[in-house]
């Protein structure tokens, strides 16, 4: 899987260096639902990717028709036996996409698989093109299973072995590619990385009736074939030798490492270490930290990895989605949990770094909704803090000190009694006093 640049995610130092600003990004309208105090707002915010509903309810049948309901449990400080639920709503979803949000709800295709899930969700729409493609892999596997007739060699281990490398040799003939997730750019490229390789060997290794299942670990995908009896084989699936490699773990596990990301150890976490904690150095702590998933949980890697592009593109209500999209598919995805704080984390930064753009208010909503989602995630509350101590600053500084009141009473309900805040709110009472005292 695909992993951010650590420079893009930095949280800014604590409070010194006054007035950094932000770009207007437009994609969502977050209805705050923390507090009955509203934020002083300077301009609206278009809603055209996602609303954040928080911890209210929401009913599906209240929502348009290209709008999708997810709901999430929230991560909490103190355990407990049913943990808060929480809502967002997804826009823009077109019919075929949520037949497909649809029908992986019960952990099961009915109407749709694998391949034809990965096309759709990276936007393939035209039914023909999808054809095609399929055609192609079906073609694929018929080649393998006549070659494998004519040897005399048809066991499952074979034919494991002869997709595999029929793979690599037809269609995977270009080198690795970090960002290469979308299947359709893989069969016309030959370019692909560990989420697009898995799914293109499940999609082949199911249409060829073995029992395939994927791997996931943080930063990374590979497959499983099961024989029965217990007996089965791990496969790295962007290895063209990797059977050549079958009888050296060392090797086997150093490929595996090789391709894997590596941790980023710089702290505060970054949408890569966040998905990364820690890197295994032997096969048998590898082992350890592979989680068997299925099909659908293996297109959550798809949206997963779309959010990383997202989020290096700036496109953080994108990001946003893709990761809850991910969540959807599969709750269990601790990567996708976490890119979906950093998404919204990243976006406050983005908000309240560019000079004379600032939208204070709009990062505070955001801040108050990731608190909800997981009030332990420590950058959440040191950007609260920034962005409420220079939203003051900048709205007395502009000589609205009627607003920045408003604003401080909004930001001690959430940071009661904090000193830099109120050390901040007495120098402005002074400095109004006296600009007051000069108009006189």
């Amino acid at each position: 899987m695909t992993t951010a640049s650590n420079t893009a995610f930095r949280v800014r130092s604590r409070f010194f260096g006054w007035m950094l600003s932000v770009i207007f990004v437009f994609g969502l309208f977050p209805q705050g639902n923390v507090r009955s105090a509203e934020p002083v707002r300077d301009a609206a915010f278009r809603q055209d990717v996602l609303t954040f509903s928080g911890t209210q309810n929401v009913s599906p049948d209240s929502l348009s028709s290209d709008s999708f309901l997810v709901t999430l449990n929230c991560r909490t400080l103190v355990p407990q036996p049913v943990p808060p639920r929480y809502s967002l709503i997804l826009r823009g979803i077109d019919p075929v996409e949520r037949d497909l949000l649809l029908d992986a709800q019960d952990g099961k295709w009915d109407r749709f698989d694998l391949f034809r899930a990965a096309m759709i969700i990276e936007g393939i729409r035209d039914p023909e093109v999808i054809r095609k493609e399929d055609l192609r892999l079906n073609a694929l596997v018929d080649k393998v299973k006549a070659g494998l007739k004519f040897s005399g060699d048809t066991t499952p281990q074979a034919l494991t072995k002869a997709l595999f490398e029929a793979m690599h040799k037809e269609i995977l003939t270009r080198p690795y590619q970090i960002d290469c997730t979308e299947i359709s750019k893989v069969l016309k490229t030959g370019h692909f990385n560990c989420v697009s390789a898995t799914v293109l060997f499940n999609c082949l290794a199911d249409k060829a009736g073995l029992d395939v299942r994927a791997l996931e670990m943080p930063g990374h995908a590979l497959s499983r074939v099961k024989f029965g009896q217990g007996q089965s084989m791990n496969i790295e699936t962007t290895c063209a030798a990797w059977f050549d490699l079958k009888d050296n773990a060392e090797r086997l596990a150093a490929t595996v490492l090789r391709v894997a990301p590596a941790p980023d150890v710089s702290n505060p976490p970054t949408a890569n270490n966040a998905a990364n904690p820690a890197k295994p150095e032997t096969l048998e702590e590898l082992t350890e930290n592979l989680r068997e998933i299925s099909s659908i949980q293996l297109t959550a890697t798809i949206y997963y990895n779309l959010g990383i592009d997202h989020i290096a593109q700036k496109r953080f209500a994108e990001a946003v989605a893709a990761n809850t999209k991910a969540l959807y598919l599969d709750p269990s995805n601790a990567s996708a949990w976490k890119n979906l704080l950093v998404s919204i984390n990243n976006w406050v930064l983005h908000l309240t770094s560019e000079k004379g753009k600032e939208r204070f208010d709009i990062a505070a909503t955001l801040l108050d909704q990731g608190i909800l989602l997981d009030p332990g995630y420590a950058n959440f509350k040191e950007n609260q803090l920034y962005t409420f101590y220079h939203w003051i600053y900048e709205l007395a500084l502009r000589g609205r000190f009627s607003d920045a009141r408003t604003v401080y009473t909004f930001a001690n309900e959430r940071m009661p009694d904090n000193p830099q805040l109120a050390e901040l709110m007495q120098s402005i009472r002074t400095y109004e006093a006296k600009a007051n005292k000069e108009k006189k």
